[in-house]
């Protein structure tokens, strides 16, 4: 028996459409069946939420939750192979397990109105261990694989299918599979490929950390610096491994083979690459504001993406260089840098811009009749306001 609701609060941001001001949202088994302007008296029976607005749910792109045990990111930022060591460090030396850790990092999210998180998980995953916090929340869960040395290639091809084959079998429609190769200077060019082949077989979205510094780019370029360094400490530096001039937009194109691709960061695209990306939104980029000022990066080039049409959407990354999992605060860090003329966008970047990036369009990422009622109420400030653009960023997240 179906069983329908309705929801009412001070304004509704549908996202495809302008702020609707006493809203009335039908919920009909978890999908948005109807959006009105409620006219006359509140009907019986509707839940009204007060001084509130509805929004999308947020759709946080990028996460590492199994840094949800880190108090503060990790000193220094620069130079970033330090940044690195030292995650690596807390990485070996922590005891919870790590499932524990991306409950606690899911959690959080929600807490702050994420209901879709793109994770990015590691060797102690298993989907049996992940227990969502509530039936809305989601999670794409990243298998990172790594690999530089041609001979690591066949053991990272039969883990990657592995993950697949496990999260297609928690038979659970919260979980969605895809893969992540990390970073062209922990990735083999062989492997790479080959994992966009596999995703593209297999039908599941791809992430790889791209453009992300400019040492990155100098490792590609000319097999220098101080990636090349950090290899060489860890013994598997080899002249060969990377074919000098190599280019970003490389793995850019061999991405944009699948339907739906995500380009970390993308601190440091060329102009060739942003241009590469105007022409093919099925490859994302995602900016994670905080992350990328704690790194002391140049000015990032999410606005001018958007302008050309592009897909950019926003995300956390971790604690290791956040200071929480709260996409919301990503979101009013940008509203404060473009002082406030920038609302509605910004409100599409943390919502219908990541579902395109994920392939989930069709299912979130605004308030219409045909997706989930997975939402994110706003507590709006006590205040008369006429701008209802001016109340939401002024609000916090809360439980609806």
């Amino acid at each position: 028996m179906s069983s329908t609701q309705r929801i009412t609060a001070r304004f509704a941001f549908p996202v495809c459409g302008p702020p609707i001001e006493r809203p009335l949202l039908e919920v009909t088994d978890g999908q948005i069946t109807d959006l009105t302007e409620l006219r006359g008296a509140i009907p019986e029976g509707t839940r009204d939420l007060g001084n509130a607005a509805i929004i999308p749910g947020l759709i946080n792109a990028h996460a590492h939750l199994e840094f949800s045990d880190v108090a503060r990111p990790f000193q220094p930022p620069v130079p970033f192979t330090h940044w690195i060591l030292h995650l690596l460090a807390h990485r070996r030396a922590r005891s919870t397990p790590v499932m524990d850790l991306i409950r606690n990092g899911l959690t959080e999210s929600v807490r702050h109105g994420t209901t879709t998180v793109g994770d990015i998980v590691t060797g102690d995953w298993h989907p049996a261990g992940l227990a969502f916090p509530d039936e809305s929340s989601r999670l794409i869960a990243f298998r990172e694989l790594i690999g530089l040395l041609p001979e690591q290639c066949a053991g990272q091809l039969d883990i990657a299918r592995k993950h697949l084959t496990d999260c297609r079998s928690a038979h659970d429609a919260r979980l969605i599979p895809g893969l992540s190769p990390h970073a062209p200077y922990s990735v083999g060019r062989e492997l790479f490929e080959k994992l966009v082949d596999l995703a593209q077989d297999e039908g599941v979205p791809l992430a790889m950390h791209l453009a992300e510094t400019r040492a990155e780019l100098e490792l590609l370029d000319r097999g220098t610096g101080e990636l090349m360094e950090m290899l060489q400490f860890f013994g598997i530096w080899r002249e060969e491994l990377l074919p000098r001039s190599s280019r970003v937009l490389e793995y850019l194109r061999s991405m944009s083979r699948l339907d739906h691709s995500l380009a970390v960061h993308g601190n440091y695209l060329s102009e060739e690459e942003l241009s590469f990306l105007a022409a093919h939104p099925q490859v994302a980029v995602v900016y994670c504001p905080r992350t990328h000022a704690f790194f002391q990066h140049e000015p990032h080039p999410w606005r001018r993406l958007m302008e050309t049409g592009a897909t950019v959407c926003l995300g956390t990354d971790g604690r290791s260089s956040n200071p929480d999992y709260s996409l919301w605060s990503e979101v009013r860090f940008l509203d404060a840098q473009t002082n406030g003329a920038l609302r509605p966008q910004l409100l599409a970047l943390a919502t219908q811009q990541g579902a395109r990036a994920l392939g989930l369009s069709h299912d979130a990422g605004q308030l219409a009749p045909g997706t989930s009622a997975n939402v994110t109420t706003i507590r709006l400030p006590e205040r008369h306001d006429s701008d209802p653009w001016s109340l939401l960023f002024a609000g916090t997240p809360c439980s609806a």
